[in-house]
């Protein structure tokens, strides 16, 4: 009775290292992969924020930035044209959502794209359609505000329906990209 005992627990042991071999080297074989395709989309959202520019990524410390996570200054032809900000916010309903805010030099919202989230299909993940992305398109770096019944001003954003807390989680995020933005880039700022 006791061999079995010992058996038994060599035999669990012996599986457990196996599947604990198995599952390091799983992921250092995809560790790299996986960082290059999270670069891509980046790189992507970038593109797609603020068209036609070259990035670079800003040193700055983000330690009291909340959301913030990296800054890109955005540039053609020598000449700043912009910044690009990642961003991760909690507050939304199925999670965190990690997006792009592109604001132009002129102080105006050339763009965001979000690049992950866990939001309920088909009201939330609504944040990712075009529909609702495009409002923030020339909107100013002021404060936004969600709205229910329809955006009437440049500084409004239309709920999506049935997803108040992601419309006001994606457009706090942006607020918080103007705000950094209007602090330390903003013609009037410097």
């Amino acid at each position: 009775m006791k061999n079995n005992i010992v058996k038994d627990a060599l035999i669990l042991f012996a599986i457990t290292v196996c599947a604990g071999l198995l599952l390091g080297l799983t992921y250092t074989v995809t560790k790299e992969p996986i960082a290059m395709q999270q670069i891509k989309i980046r790189d992507a959202a970038l593109n797609s924020v603020i068209k036609d520019a070259d990035f670079e990524q800003i040193e700055e410390d983000l330690s009291k930035q909340p959301v913030i996570t990296e800054i890109y200054e955005a540039s053609r032809n020598d000449e700043v044209v912009g910044y690009a900000f990642k961003l991760v916010t909690k507050e939304g309903y199925g999670g965190d959502i990690e997006l792009i805010v592109g604001i132009n030099a002129d102080s105006t919202i050339s763009g965001i794209d979000i690049i992950k989230h866990s939001e309920t299909p088909g009201l939330g993940a609504n944040a990712d359609n075009d529909k609702f992305k495009d409002q923030f398109v020339a909107k100013p770096t002021k404060q936004l505000t969600v709205v229910k019944d329809g955006a009437d001003t440049d500084t409004e954003i239309d709920a999506l329906s049935g997803a108040t807390i992601s419309s006001r989680a994606v457009t706090n995020a942006v607020n918080a990209a103007s705000d950094y933005f209007n602090s330390n880039f903003s013609k009037g700022a410097q």
